[in-house]
């Protein structure tokens, strides 16, 4: 599998990055935290409706562009970039499984900056997902979604929600409106504040079936994936000021960047970085290609890449110096975003015991 760049894929990046840089630099990502929505509405119209970033790997005939998640994952990676506020990794991921399940039925409720977000267990999570009952015969079934999901990112402001639920023992996704009678939210903290969460109540809430226990699989190993391609975007930023800040600052009338042992650190942060990336991207060509690897591929990617961002987001912080520690520089933004991205979507352990038995070990 050829993981290097298309050009379009290229262009692509470019004009993301180039739209970012100008649109959500430090100052307006702060600005966005401390909104009521947590986004910059104009940024987020600009990113869905002028530019259709949502649509990217919907179909044509239900109007997306028509890419693969390959080229999803090229933007992801400037969002995690730029630590961009906003459900845009939710939003992709639900329309991903959508597509995926045929359920394009449902994609025009994602259009015009609308916004989906993704809700079910942690891996590892023993607790009870929300229950499903029907009303009037199993083949005409009106179906309807009773419980509770805890911090769910994005579900405050989501206007589609993909729900997990228990169906006869077995784990079934659901679909659910935003507006829909019975669903009542509640908004909780998250140490990542450019991300926002909700607790969400479900009270007999009408539902649509997408799919079974395949389909909840298929939304988690996605959203793993999505999350490694944000996670390598945020390592690489944060390695690069971090280098920037090395060659800037002299110490005893040298650059810091000069010093062999700061070199070396510098330098085994780029093959992390880069190893990450190559598994993220590798990851997101399985989610275009080959979906029936993705019970390895997708906990693997974000295994390997929670893990980069989380060693460069603390080297970081050392090779910045007090200055890190301040609430001024991004460095405590990284290093939140890596925390949440580390034990979201399955902790280090979860994932290595997931893995395994998908591994044949």
């Amino acid at each position: 599998m050829d993981l290097t760049l298309t050009e379009e894929q290229r262009d692509l990046r470019d004009a993301v990055r180039s739209l970012l840089t100008k649109q959500a630099d430090s100052a307006a990502v702060r600005a966005a935290m401390a909104s009521p929505t947590g986004r910059d509405e104009p940024l987020w119209r600009q990113l869905t409706g002028e530019l259709g970033l949502t649509g990217l790997s919907v179909p044509e005939a239900s109007g997306g562009a028509g890419a693969t998640f390959a080229e999803v994952a090229v933007v992801l990676e400037e969002a995690g970039a730029a630590l961009l506020p906003g459900p845009y990794a939710s939003t992709v991921v639900v329309a991903e499984v959508l597509t995926r399940f045929g359920r394009t039925d449902l994609l025009p409720a994602l259009g015009d900056g609308a916004v989906g977000a993704l809700a079910q267990r942690e891996p590892g999570d023993r607790s009870w997902p929300p229950r499903v009952g029907c009303v009037g015969s199993r083949n005409a079934c009106s179906w309807l979604l009773t419980g509770v999901q805890a911090a769910v990112v994005d579900g405050g402001a989501a206007d589609l929600l993909l729900v997990a639920a228990v169906d006869g023992g077995a784990e079934t996704l659901f679909a659910v409106a935003g507006n829909a009678a019975g669903l009542s939210r509640a908004a909780v903290p998250l140490m990542d504040q450019t991300r926002r969460a909700a607790d969400l109540r479900f009270e007999r809430v009408p539902a649509v079936r997408v799919g079974g226990p395949d389909a909840v699989a298929f939304a988690r190993d996605v959203a793993a994936v999505a999350a490694a391609c944000e996670a390598v975007g945020t390592a690489r930023r944060a390695l690069e000021r971090t280098v920037e800040h090395l060659r800037a600052r002299t110490q005893f009338g040298r650059p810091l960047g000069s010093f062999q042992a700061l070199r070396h650190r510098a330098a085994d942060l780029f093959t992390t970085v880069e190893a990450a990336a190559s598994t993220a991207r590798y990851a997101a060509c399985v989610v275009a290609t080959a979906p029936d690897e993705l019970p390895v591929v997708a906990p693997l990617a974000k295994l390997v890449c929670a893990q980069a961002l989380t060693d460069v987001a603390a080297e970081a912080v050392q090779l910045h110096g007090g200055i890190a520690i301040t609430w001024e520089h991004d460095a405590h933004l990284w290093f939140k975003r890596a925390a949440h991205v580390q034990h979201t979507g399955g902790s280090p352990e979860q994932l290595r015991r997931q893995l395994a038995p998908a591994a044949g070990l």
